[in-house]
């Protein structure tokens, strides 16, 4: 067949042999292995955790190539591949036994205070917003320009359907349907006392909706805008939240797989 399979992995000793074994498997059936993100590749496969596969899909630049996930890792909410079902998996890919789920990236635009300075950075699960320091945070919210609140408190999470299982979910959010057409935000430790009334639940927001923070900082002190795990650090900004034209394809070769996971890992 001699079509390209990308593959990215944990370095850890499990994900390493699995890796190994894999290859071998593929190439036994044809298929040519790369470990250089190729822009003509059919499938980015992820061996590792639910880590590995954001770390594969900011890797790769959201690439449009479909991924799937092999789960050598703990929760593995992403990779429903399990070790003893990998020659299953590959016959049915051969045999395209499987369909493609479309999930929405949202996006943060930055613009800094008293410059032109811009930025943008996209996420596949989760933006939090919180001060370097660790100090409370405060930050003037907006949706559609109408001003919702003046957030006081630890972070503000904003989080997409895929990755409202995640970090949101251990901050008290809700579970949104990974095909629901909105995003939401979640406050992490607020305030909510005379001088600041800030929302102490999750916010479902509509999908064509524009989330906008204003963020107040105290001093010489930066923020953080975390994407998915990964840190950025800026001063005091004006931040608009979209659903992003992106969209990340990942492979499916279980149509009950999202309720058996949500069953399988948190109850």
């Amino acid at each position: 067949m001699n079509q390209i399979i990308n593959i990215f992995y944990n370095k850890n000793k499990k994900s390493q042999s699995i890796r190994e074994e894999v290859q071998e498997k593929l190439e036994s059936r044809g298929f040519t292995i790369s470990y250089d993100n190729h822009p003509d590749g059919i499938l980015n496969l992820c061996i590792g955790g639910d880590g590995a596969f954001l770390r594969a899909v900011h890797d790769s630049n959201f690439s449009p190539i479909p991924f799937v996930g092999i789960n050598t890792g703990h929760l593995g909410f992403y990779q429903e591949i399990l070790i003893p079902h990998i020659d299953r998996f590959i016959d049915d890919f051969i045999h395209q036994n499987y369909h493609v789920e479309s999930l929405f990236t949202l996006q943060a635009q930055g613009i800094i205070h008293g410059s032109n300075q811009s930025y943008r950075h996209r996420a596949l699960n989760e933006f939090v917003i919180k001060n370097s320091d660790n100090s409370i945070i405060y930050i003037d919210v907006y949706v559609d320009d109408n001003h919702l609140e003046t957030f006081a408190g630890d972070a503000l999470l904003v989080s997409t359907p895929a990755g409202s299982t995640a970090y949101n979910f251990s901050a008290g959010g809700s579970i949104l349907y990974q095909q629901l057409e909105g995003y939401q935000l979640t406050p992490l430790a607020p305030i909510n006392s005379k001088a600041y009334r800030s929302l102490l639940n999750s916010l479902v927001i509509p999908k064509h909706a524009v989330l906008k923070m204003d963020v107040r900082l105290r001093g010489d002190h930066n923020f953080l805008l975390i994407a998915d795990g990964i840190t950025h650090e800026y001063p005091k900004a004006k931040i608009s939240f979209t659903i992003s034209e992106t969209r990340v394809k990942k492979l499916v070769f279980n149509e009950n797989w999202y309720w058996l996971n949500i069953k399988d890992k948190f109850l």
